[in-house]
């Protein structure tokens, strides 16, 4: 049986969370290593933020191990073993205040959501942080996962329209040499200005997610074990498989074989090697 966890209970550790309205608000840096991660059951809904760190989601759309930016609505009664690889890592959990009924964890992949979370984490750094803010853009990421009303939509101050698109582009090209240019071109906008937008919505720059969905696909294809890491490195776009050894060992602290060895073994079911140190959810 999948251990319960309650609306104040996460893996991680950081300043006193917030209870607002019908939330409660948590910043953490996680705690336990990865292989101290049980299967757990989640009985409120809530959102997931990641700010650093391999994040490891079993929801709808999300990658095996992220290296992008990454926000996860986990609805009422959601099992996993999300956690973080190595167990290093830091997040934003939002909880409570959800309509929604049961149904997959799903990533989310709003960029203003992702934005409006980013926002709410850095109420945390404030010496007198708003309530509004906080409760004003809890319910702005409930209306991310439920539909919007007309007058809503309206109301709702949004980035631009081909953010979505391009951000979207970045999951589901199959070009491995997909590029900062193409991106802006399918936005038709100057590259300098989609770096703009990118860092004031997803956090990141466009180069460092393009650079993170290769790593993902890279995990993602050393986990099926059947590619060479040569064929790993080409068809995720790496000059060579030195290239991708080194950007894979920047990223994971893991070599790619070594992460191919570990992902066997839990397939076998095993249970991984435990990891030195670090902070988990």
């Amino acid at each position: 049986m999948a251990l319960r966890r309650a609306r104040h209970e996460f893996w991680g550790d950081g300043p006193a969370y917030r209870a607002i309205g019908g939330f409660t608000y948590h910043r953490l840096a996680a705690t336990a290593p990865e292989h101290e991660v049980e299967t757990h059951t989640h009985d409120e809904a809530h959102f997931v933020l990641v700010l650093s760190g391999a994040y490891k989601s079993s929801a709808r759309d999300a990658p095996p191990v992220s290296r992008t930016p990454l926000l996860v609505f986990n609805p009422p009664g959601t099992t996993h073993r999300d956690r973080f690889h190595n167990g290093q890592g830091s997040f934003l959990a939002i909880s409570g205040g959800y309509a929604r009924g049961e149904g997959p964890a799903v990533r989310v992949l709003d960029p203003y959501a992702i934005w409006t979370a980013h926002a709410v984490a850095a109420q945390f750094d404030r010496a007198a942080p708003s309530p509004l803010a906080f409760d004003g853009r809890a319910h702005q990421l409930v209306a991310s996962v439920q539909p919007l009303s007309s007058d809503e939509a309206r109301r709702a101050a949004r980035p631009p329209s081909w953010l979505r698109r391009v951000f979207e582009m970045s999951f589901t090209a199959d070009d491995p040499e997909l590029c900062v240019a193409d991106l802006a071109r399918e936005a038709g906008v100057h590259p300098v200005h989609l770096a703009r937008v990118f860092r004031r919505y997803l956090h990141c720059t466009p180069g460092e997610l393009l650079r993170g969905r290769r790593l993902e696909r890279a995990a993602a294809m050393l986990g099926r074990g059947t590619a060479s890491l040569a064929e790993v490195a080409y068809a995720t776009g790496f000059v060579d498989q030195a290239h991708l050894s080194h950007a894979f060992r920047d990223a994971f602290s893991a070599t790619p074989a070594r992460w191919r060895r570990e992902v066997a073994r839990i397939q076998d079911g095993g249970t991984p090697p435990a990891q030195s140190g670090g902070p988990n959810r």
